[in-house]
Protein backbone atom coordinates (compact mmCIF):
# COMPACT_ATOMS: atom_id res chain seq x y z
CA UNK A 1 0.00 0.00 0.00
CA UNK A 2 1.17 3.67 -0.93
CA UNK A 3 2.61 4.73 2.20
CA UNK A 4 0.78 8.33 2.27
CA UNK A 5 -2.57 6.06 1.87
CA UNK A 6 -1.26 4.27 4.80
CA UNK A 7 -0.18 7.09 7.25
CA UNK A 8 -4.23 8.72 6.27
CA UNK A 9 -5.37 5.56 6.90
CA UNK A 10 -3.66 5.17 10.56
CA UNK A 11 -4.87 8.87 11.08
CA UNK A 12 -8.47 7.85 9.94
CA UNK A 13 -8.32 4.84 12.37
CA UNK A 14 -7.55 7.33 15.69
CA UNK A 15 -10.02 9.98 14.25
CA UNK A 16 -12.22 6.68 14.54
CA UNK A 17 -11.20 5.92 17.73
CA UNK A 18 -11.61 9.23 19.30
CA UNK A 19 -15.40 9.64 17.53
CA UNK A 20 -16.49 6.51 19.08
CA UNK A 21 -15.14 8.00 22.50
CA UNK A 22 -16.98 11.14 22.45
CA UNK A 23 -19.82 9.36 21.09
CA UNK A 24 -19.58 7.45 24.18
CA UNK A 25 -19.06 10.14 26.23
CA UNK A 26 -22.43 12.34 24.09
CA UNK A 27 -24.64 8.91 25.23
CA UNK A 28 -23.66 9.70 28.76
CA UNK A 29 -24.81 13.20 28.84
CA UNK A 30 -28.10 12.50 26.92
CA UNK A 31 -28.83 9.74 29.61
CA UNK A 32 -28.42 12.41 32.32
CA UNK A 33 -30.31 14.95 30.27
CA UNK A 34 -33.29 12.80 29.49
CA UNK A 35 -32.73 11.40 33.08
CA UNK A 36 -32.67 7.38 31.60
CA UNK A 37 -30.52 4.96 32.49
CA UNK A 38 -30.13 1.20 30.58
CA UNK A 39 -29.90 -2.24 33.45
CA UNK A 40 -29.26 -5.67 31.05
CA UNK A 41 -30.55 -3.72 27.75
CA UNK A 42 -33.62 -2.13 29.61
CA UNK A 43 -34.04 1.33 29.54
CA UNK A 44 -35.52 2.88 32.59
CA UNK A 45 -36.83 6.29 32.30
CA UNK A 46 -36.85 8.21 35.58
CA UNK A 47 -40.78 8.00 36.67
CA UNK A 48 -41.28 12.48 36.29
CA UNK A 49 -39.79 11.87 32.36
CA UNK A 50 -42.11 8.74 32.44
CA UNK A 51 -45.32 10.84 32.95
CA UNK A 52 -43.86 13.82 30.56
CA UNK A 53 -43.01 11.45 28.11
CA UNK A 54 -46.84 10.12 28.20
CA UNK A 55 -48.12 13.27 28.37
CA UNK A 56 -46.84 14.44 24.76
CA UNK A 57 -47.95 11.44 23.04
CA UNK A 58 -50.38 11.61 20.27
CA UNK A 59 -53.41 9.16 20.56
CA UNK A 60 -53.46 6.49 17.35
CA UNK A 61 -56.63 8.58 16.04
CA UNK A 62 -55.18 11.93 15.99
CA UNK A 63 -52.03 10.72 14.41
CA UNK A 64 -53.84 8.78 11.60
CA UNK A 65 -56.12 12.18 11.18
CA UNK A 66 -53.44 14.34 10.48
CA UNK A 67 -50.92 11.89 8.46
CA UNK A 68 -50.96 12.71 4.77
CA UNK A 69 -53.33 10.28 2.59
CA UNK A 70 -50.43 9.43 0.74
CA UNK A 71 -48.59 7.82 3.61
CA UNK A 72 -51.36 6.17 4.42
CA UNK A 73 -51.79 4.42 0.72
CA UNK A 74 -48.00 3.77 0.70
CA UNK A 75 -48.21 2.17 4.18
CA UNK A 76 -48.78 -1.25 2.69
CA UNK A 77 -45.90 -1.27 0.10
CA UNK A 78 -43.21 0.17 3.05
CA UNK A 79 -44.57 -2.65 5.66
CA UNK A 80 -44.57 -5.17 2.12
CA UNK A 81 -40.83 -5.25 3.18
CA UNK A 82 -41.00 -7.02 6.10
CA UNK A 83 -41.75 -10.49 4.45
CA UNK A 84 -38.04 -10.65 2.43
CA UNK A 85 -36.51 -8.57 5.47
CA UNK A 86 -37.51 -11.77 7.58
CA UNK A 87 -35.94 -14.04 4.94
CA UNK A 88 -33.03 -12.50 4.30
CA UNK A 89 -32.85 -12.69 8.31
CA UNK A 90 -33.54 -16.40 8.24
CA UNK A 91 -30.80 -16.84 5.46
CA UNK A 92 -28.02 -14.38 7.22
CA UNK A 93 -27.99 -17.02 10.26
CA UNK A 94 -27.72 -20.13 7.96
CA UNK A 95 -25.52 -18.70 5.62
CA UNK A 96 -23.14 -17.81 8.50
CA UNK A 97 -23.84 -21.33 10.34
CA UNK A 98 -23.14 -23.73 7.37
CA UNK A 99 -20.18 -21.13 5.77
CA UNK A 100 -18.81 -19.46 8.50
CA UNK A 101 -18.19 -22.76 10.56
CA UNK A 102 -16.65 -24.36 7.89
CA UNK A 103 -14.29 -21.46 6.97
CA UNK A 104 -13.53 -20.62 10.68
CA UNK A 105 -14.91 -17.37 10.30
CA UNK A 106 -16.20 -15.85 13.30
CA UNK A 107 -19.59 -15.29 13.01
CA UNK A 108 -21.27 -11.63 13.30
CA UNK A 109 -23.28 -11.08 16.05
CA UNK A 110 -26.98 -9.97 14.58
CA UNK A 111 -27.53 -8.14 18.32
CA UNK A 112 -25.09 -5.96 17.64
CA UNK A 113 -26.72 -4.64 14.50
CA UNK A 114 -30.20 -5.05 14.77
CA UNK A 115 -31.48 -2.52 17.91
CA UNK A 116 -35.11 -1.84 18.89
CA UNK A 117 -35.39 -0.31 21.48
CA UNK A 118 -37.41 3.08 20.07
CA UNK A 119 -40.21 1.25 20.25
CA UNK A 120 -40.64 1.04 23.86
CA UNK A 121 -40.72 5.15 23.76
CA UNK A 122 -43.81 6.25 26.10
CA UNK A 123 -44.40 9.50 23.70
CA UNK A 124 -44.99 7.58 20.62
CA UNK A 125 -47.76 5.93 20.06
CA UNK A 126 -48.81 2.24 19.21
CA UNK A 127 -47.92 3.30 15.16
CA UNK A 128 -45.09 5.47 15.92
CA UNK A 129 -43.30 2.39 17.81
CA UNK A 130 -43.97 0.24 15.29
CA UNK A 131 -42.41 2.57 12.36
CA UNK A 132 -39.65 2.58 14.50
CA UNK A 133 -38.87 -0.80 15.38
CA UNK A 134 -39.24 -1.51 11.47
CA UNK A 135 -36.36 1.07 10.54
CA UNK A 136 -34.41 -0.17 13.71
CA UNK A 137 -35.00 -3.86 12.24
CA UNK A 138 -34.81 -2.85 8.48
CA UNK A 139 -31.31 -0.59 8.88
CA UNK A 140 -29.55 -3.00 11.24
CA UNK A 141 -30.66 -5.94 9.52
CA UNK A 142 -28.50 -4.24 5.91
CA UNK A 143 -25.99 -3.38 8.38
CA UNK A 144 -25.53 -6.57 10.01
CA UNK A 145 -25.98 -8.11 6.17
CA UNK A 146 -23.23 -5.99 5.58
CA UNK A 147 -20.37 -7.29 7.60
CA UNK A 148 -21.30 -10.59 7.12
CA UNK A 149 -21.01 -9.97 3.29
CA UNK A 150 -17.90 -7.96 3.91
CA UNK A 151 -16.54 -11.19 6.00
CA UNK A 152 -17.28 -13.53 3.36
CA UNK A 153 -15.20 -10.74 0.41
CA UNK A 154 -12.11 -10.05 3.07
CA UNK A 155 -11.90 -13.95 2.75
CA UNK A 156 -12.69 -15.16 -0.62
CA UNK A 157 -12.18 -11.89 -2.77
CA UNK A 158 -10.09 -8.96 -0.91
CA UNK A 159 -8.88 -6.93 -4.02
CA UNK A 160 -10.33 -3.42 -4.31
CA UNK A 161 -12.22 -2.34 -7.55
CA UNK A 162 -10.31 -0.76 -10.23
CA UNK A 163 -13.16 2.32 -10.31
CA UNK A 164 -13.41 4.40 -7.07
CA UNK A 165 -17.05 2.88 -5.71
CA UNK A 166 -19.03 4.77 -3.11
CA UNK A 167 -19.92 3.38 0.29
CA UNK A 168 -17.37 0.86 0.87
CA UNK A 169 -16.92 -1.27 4.32
CA UNK A 170 -14.38 -0.70 6.49
CA UNK A 171 -12.85 -3.60 5.86
CA UNK A 172 -11.82 -2.41 1.90
CA UNK A 173 -9.25 -0.51 2.78
CA UNK A 174 -7.07 -3.45 4.05
CA UNK A 175 -7.41 -5.52 0.71
CA UNK A 176 -5.20 -5.65 -2.44
CA UNK A 177 -4.84 -2.81 -5.13
CA UNK A 178 -6.67 -3.92 -8.54
CA UNK A 179 -3.98 -5.70 -10.60
CA UNK A 180 -1.46 -6.24 -7.82
CA UNK A 181 -1.65 -10.00 -8.30
CA UNK A 182 1.43 -10.73 -6.45
CA UNK A 183 0.34 -9.08 -3.39
CA UNK A 184 -2.40 -11.18 -3.60
CA UNK A 185 -0.82 -14.44 -3.88
CA UNK A 186 1.71 -13.58 -1.21
CA UNK A 187 -0.63 -11.84 1.43
CA UNK A 188 -4.06 -13.65 1.20
CA UNK A 189 -3.40 -16.03 3.45
CA UNK A 190 -2.24 -13.48 6.18
CA UNK A 191 -5.72 -11.53 5.71
CA UNK A 192 -7.96 -14.84 5.96
CA UNK A 193 -5.98 -14.92 9.44
CA UNK A 194 -6.35 -11.63 10.55
CA UNK A 195 -9.97 -12.33 9.51
CA UNK A 196 -10.32 -15.05 12.02
CA UNK A 197 -8.74 -13.98 14.78
CA UNK A 198 -11.85 -12.16 17.63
Amino acid sequence: MDKKIGGLLERLAEVERELEKALGEEIEKKQKDFRYKIERKKILFEEEMERVNRGIRQGVVAFLLTTPLKSLLVAPVIYSLYLPLFLLDAWIGLYQAACFRAYGIPGVRRADYIVLDRGGLNYLNFIEQFNCNYCGYANGLIAYAREVAARTEQYFCPIKHARKILGTHDRYRRFFDFGDGEAYRRELDRLREELRKP
